[in-house]
């Protein structure tokens, strides 16, 4: 084999695998602006496909006009730094135009036409150029076709593995695009040698690059109000820590997950994570209690409930590690280690292998603003109930409003719930107009629960409760009496998820409900 030909496949090889890294890490970007919902990763597959399909095309008919290497060298080039520059690309779009705004079909699809879908079409269009150059004059072209194709299929598998395994767990999602994109260029302008102008075209177009993309040039610059303390990505989340006046801020995905005062680790400075107290107020007592809580960020609830419920036994579940370690390094878990049991782990999993019986569960696993929707089912209430203890009491945070169309989740959720336990309370946080959106605590029991006004006058007698000033929330508390069988039992086989959600994911002209998610950009 020519070492021409060794390069090109090599070349082949590489853009299967930066098509495939950007799908990947370019989706989760545009998970964190829209929702990780099946709608939203559908859009970005689909881009991807037809960008694809296009590339397909438009590499075929270039490579019939003209030197098909020569295509494969331009389209390879460009596709690599394309990638690299897409921090700023992606800030420019977003400086210009409000992408959050638009609905979440619309807007996955046109986020991904600018993130995923111009270099997936520049790269497709490398392998039929490649199948053109290697067939020419032999007569085995369904051989070198489908041994093009398996190659570049390979490379995309093992971009694939590799970002998804290693490169998300160590590099945030710019340093991904970047690096992946030049490393891409680079093979491509070596494979180019016979080509003089393409390989000077492409050693200043890297130059370019590298200058427009070091820090002092960057367009990308932080949407976060405050002193930026820590930006980093997981393989589940962009993750952002920011100290604004005398709080310090956990944004997980663009959306505000936790805080804590500054110098005071265990305070509680939003008002429904006071409320998760329901579940010893309720019991009335915290002696000998066991209490679990799905969903970590800051940790707040755990801090809190470890200083000031001395012998309950706490476990906290987090299913990402990166956001375990950020709450240990800037928001003082490691203090509260020997107090708290931390599982890094999918909240039903733990529930699955776990024999341990709770009195309490607290639940407050978001993904972007909304809850994981397998933490929302029939199937995940009937095994949350075998591992609670007779007369447990569940405190579930869900994000929506009482009226209108962005309550159909809420009564949705209460419907489901209610089916394994049958006592339900409603606590509104906020007094304002019930078609906004807001946190609401539904409280659930398979026993009876105290009426509001008991609540009330037991919060005020409470040592815990009464110095977290509860009292306005839970004289707002109700029981839901209205028919709950017009909206749907959510199932692991039938949830209707993402048509539940779209009026509390989105941002709409007009509307109360417009949640402020940020823009569509890589940048933190």
């Amino acid at each position: 084999m020519r070492i021409e030909d060794l390069v090109l496949r090599v070349v082949v090889f590489a853009s299967g695998a930066v098509v495939m890294v950007v799908e990947v890490t370019g989706g989760r970007a545009i998970t964190a602006l829209y929702g990780s919902s099946a709608v939203v990763w559908g859009g970005v597959i689909g881009v991807v496909l037809a960008a694809l399909s296009l590339g397909y095309w438009i590499g075929g008919r270039l490579s019939d006009r003209f030197d098909p290497r020569k295509v494969v060298s331009l389209m390879s080039i460009s596709g690599g730094l394309y990638v690299a520059l897409l921090p700023t690309v992606t800030a420019l779009v977003s400086s210009s135009f409000r992408l959050e705004l638009l609905d979440e079909r619309v807007g996955s699809v046109v986020s991904g036409l600018v993130v995923t879908g111009v270099p997936s079409m520049l790269l497709g269009a490398v392998v039929p150029a490649t199948v053109k150059h290697l067939g020419q004059g032999r007569s085995e072209l369904g051989s070198i076709s489908g041994n093009v194709y398996a190659l570049s299929t390979l490379g995309s598998i093992a971009g694939t593995f590799g970002t998804t395994f290693f490169l998300l767990e160590r590099l945030e999602v710019n340093s991904i695009f970047f690096l992946s994109g030049l490393v891409l260029s680079a093979i491509a302008a070596l494979g180019s040698i016979r080509y003089p102008g393409v390989v000077k075209g492409g050693a200043f177009a890297i130059l370019v690059v590298l200058l427009v993309s070091t820090p002092q040039l960057l367009v990308c610059t932080s949407a976060y109000l405050g002193e930026v303390k820590y930006v980093g990505d997981s393989t589940y989340s962009r993750i952002v820590v920011v100290d604004r006046a005398e709080t310090r801020l956990l944004y997980i995905n663009g959306l505000l997950h936790s805080g804590m005062v500054i110098g005071d680790p265990d305070s509680l400075p939003f008002q429904y994570t006071r409320l998760f107290v329901l579940g010893p107020l309720i019991l009335n007592r915290s002696g000998g209690l066991s209490t679990l809580f799905i969903g970590g960020g800051g940790f707040s609830g755990p801090k809190f409930f470890s200083s000031h419920y001395q012998d309950m036994r706490i476990v906290a579940v987090e299913i990402d590690p990166k956001v375990v370690d950020v709450a240990r390094t800037f928001f003082h878990l490691t203090e509260f280690s020997d107090k708290i049991e931390i599982v890094v782990m999918d909240g039903r999993r733990y529930l699955m292998l776990t024999e341990e019986k709770f009195d309490v569960v607290v639940l407050d696993a978001y993904s972007k603003n909304y809850i994981p929707f397998h933490l929302a089912t029939s199937e995940f209430f009937d095994l949350l109930r075998s591992r609670m203890k007779e007369g447990g009491v569940v405190v579930s945070n869900v994000i929506a409003s009482l009226s209108g169309p962005a309550s159909a989740i809420l009564w949705a959720y209460v419907r489901t719930l209610k089916e394994h336990f049958p006592h339900v309370l409603i606590v509104p946080v906020s007094s304002g107009d019930p078609f906004d959106v807001q946190n609401v605590i539904v409280v659930a029991s398979d026993a009876p629960l105290p009426s509001t006004w008991e609540l009330v006058e037991r919060a005020g007698r409470d040592a815990v409760a009464s110095s977290l000033g509860i009292s306005g929330p839970l004289s707002r508390a109700f029981v839901p009496s209205h028919d709950l069988s017009q909206f749907p039992l959510l199932t692991d086989g039938y949830s209707p998820i993402e048509n539940l959600l779209n009026p509390v994911t989105m941002s709409r002209f007009g509307e109360r409900y417009v949640t402020g998610l940020g823009s569509p950009s890589l940048c933190a």
